[in-house]
């Protein structure tokens, strides 16, 4: 199971489902598949239809995850109406779920209309699209056991026995009348449409879930229409010849023995150039047709025509054609083997050639003489850069060219320039840092080389009308040393490959905030899903914030109190928030700081690049 969920979770219903999706680990050893976190809402309040997309190589489905506040026991769902919860054998009360409703099966409809604008508008033929709810709470039981309600709807448990099978469900409808799987290039096309944010899967990643590779999008509605003809139940039966009509039987004492054998010998050779031989049943007047390879055709003469595999079915029609020994049987086969040879024709289908590069020739003339260095790289200046695409973000060229010879030395006299200003820089703030330690400063961290690039200490950054003002900022290109319990183990064995930590401090209702933003760049994806399910593991240590490594300014708490929790991956880069009151004792709730943590994903930090 591949998730990806670049957008940090805005319920704890969506934190413990990527959570346990990434317990799963990647590949396809317990299912192949991608969850995308791909929200749709809908109304001025922007109440949530469904939260992620899971596309398997059978199809696509919305999924939900729905949180129960406050009750308990088992759930009873059903297609139509809403939704119970009480005590087994009881009718139990209305479900109440996070966010209003008591079913979310009305807004997962919608949802799935939504992708499927969404896809054909792209190009893309989206089949038949599954609806799963995968319910989050104190919940004992579900009633339908399965979770099948019917018509795509699969209701499932956060375990993973239920989200298999409600998986397994949704696949299953997804793939009904499904002429192609879904490729490595119809899954990243797809993501793109739908407005996946941050980077995409890789053809590798894709390739390890089960999806088979494509360098080309298939699912466009011309190539799987083709697909679809062929493969549904109205496609036409082949039509098979009807047999000639029995001759009507003759007078009591008529034929002798030596006539009747002569008449079966000439009915079977006529018959069986239409594929059956008519035997006449004994004590009947009908005829039985017996299959054509169960008799051996007798061998070509001199005046029979050679078998041929093929008919051609456009020849030219013969007006008054009848019943003879040269026509057929009805005239069918009237133009099938002409007496006298003819060259053999093309096929008929159209057959496109192979197509070659090759160079265009001047026309004729005195010799063109060659273009100069200088032409040369005007013409290759001019020429337009590719249009950025999902997959190649501005800014990354794809070929970088190599300078000219001239500009070479002047791009060593600007290097030199910068060398002496760094250095001159540096000096200063070495001077200033020891004249702040030999005057007893505030005891406030000073930037590392490389944070240039992130955010300045006393600098505001705004979320949610919310102000978070930068207290310390510190990059390292280790993180051995700068963590505790099992995940200064994981390091231990796999180090990262660069970490950037901030301190924040903000208020709310005039209560102070201190928040704590950890990023860490691991060498792949795998890996930083590892740290990240490590983390969000309780008692398995972490990251160390800047205030257990002794940072502090004027104002904050000597530790992380009581602090709230929150956690993203992003490609190799994991981020991990936490939030606490400066003064525990000032009478703030969690929510209020749980929330802080969430938006902390969002906070910047120094650049890792």
């Amino acid at each position: 199971m591949l998730p990806l969920n670049p957008l940090p979770p805005q319920t704890d219903g969506e934190r413990a489902f990527f959570s346990e999706l990434v317990r799963w680990d990647t590949g396809n050893a317990v299912r192949g598949a991608v969850v995308a976190s791909i929200p749709f809402a809908d109304g001025p309040l922007q109440r949530r239809l469904s939260d992620a997309i899971l596309i398997v190589p059978e199809g696509i489905a919305v999924v939900r995850v729905a949180e129960v506040e406050r009750q308990t026991g088992v759930v009873t769902a059903s297609p139509e109406g809403p939704w119970t919860i009480g005590p087994p054998g009881t009718g139990g009360a209305v479900l109440q779920l996070s966010g209003g409703g008591s079913t979310p099966l009305d807004g997962l409809m919608r949802a799935g209309m939504e992708t499927a604008v969404r896809l054909r508008r792209a190009g893309l033929e989206p089949g038949r699209i599954a609806r799963l709810t995968v319910l989050v709470g104190d919940i004992s039981g579900l009633l339908p056991t399965d979770g099948d309600l019917g018509e795509g709807d699969q209701v499932a448990l956060l375990d993973t026995r239920s989200l298999l099978l409600g998986i397994a469900r949704a696949s299953r409808y997804a793939g009904v009348d499904n002429p192609r799987l879904w490729t490595t290039a119809d899954v990243r096309a797809a993501l793109e449409a739908l407005g996946l944010q941050g980077r995409g899967p890789s053809v590798e990643e894709l390739n390890g879930e089960g999806f088979p590779y494509s360098p080309y999008v298939l699912r466009r509605p011309q190539l799987l229409t083709p697909a679809t003809m062929n493969a549904g139940p109205g496609s036409p039966a082949p039509v098979e010849a009807a047999p000639p009509p029995a001759a009507p039987p003759g007078p009591p004492a008529g034929p002798t023995p030596e006539s009747i054998a002569q008449a079966v010998a000439a009915s079977v050779a006529a018959a069986h150039a239409a594929g059956a031989v008519e035997v006449p049943q004994q004590g009947s007047t009908g005829t039985s047709p017996v299959p054509a390879g169960s008799r051996q055709a007798p061998a070509p003469t001199a005046t029979t025509p050679p078998a041929r595999d093929t008919v051609a079915i456009d020849g030219p029609e013969q007006a008054g054609s009848t019943d003879t020994a040269d026509a057929g049987i009805g005239g069918l086969f009237a133009n099938a083997a002409p007496e006298t040879p003819v060259a053999a024709q093309p096929p008929r289908t159209a057959v496109l050639p192979a197509q070659t590069l090759a160079t265009p020739q001047p026309p004729a003339g005195p010799p063109v003489p060659p273009l100069s260095l200088a032409h040369q790289q005007a013409a290759q200046a001019a020429q337009p850069a590719p249009p950025p695409t999902f997959w190649n973000p501005p800014g990354v060229p794809a070929d970088e060219e190599q300078p000219p010879r001239r500009s070479r030395r002047l791009l060593v006299l600007l290097a030199v320039l910068v060398l002496v200003v760094g250095l001159g820089v540096g000096a200063y703030a070495a001077t200033r840092g020891g004249d702040d330690a030999d005057g007893g400063g505030s005891g406030e961290a000073v930037p590392t080389a490389g944070s240039d690039s992130g955010p300045a200490v006393g600098s505001v950054q705004e979320i949610d009308g919310v102000p978070y003002t930068v207290e310390a900022a510190t990059i390292d290109d280790t993180c051995i040393g700068h963590a505790y319990g099992d995940t200064q183990a994981f390091f231990g064995a796999q180090d990262c490959t660069g970490l950037a930590r901030a301190l924040y401090s903000t208020e709310v209702d005039g209560r102070a905030v201190v928040v704590s933003v950890v990023r860490v760049r691991m060498a792949d994806t795998a890996t930083a899903r590892e740290l990240r399910a490590l983390t969000d593991t309780n008692g398995s240590g972490n990251v160390s914030d800047l205030l257990r490594e002794g940072v502090t300014y004027e104002g904050a708490p000597a530790k992380l109190a009581n602090a709230e929790y929150a956690s993203a991956v992003s490609g190799p880069t994991v981020t991990v928030v936490e939030s606490a009151w400066v003064d525990p004792a000032a009478g703030g709730s969690s929510a209020e700081i749980d929330l802080i943590a969430s938006n902390g994903l969002q906070l910047a930090t120094p650049s890792l690049d």
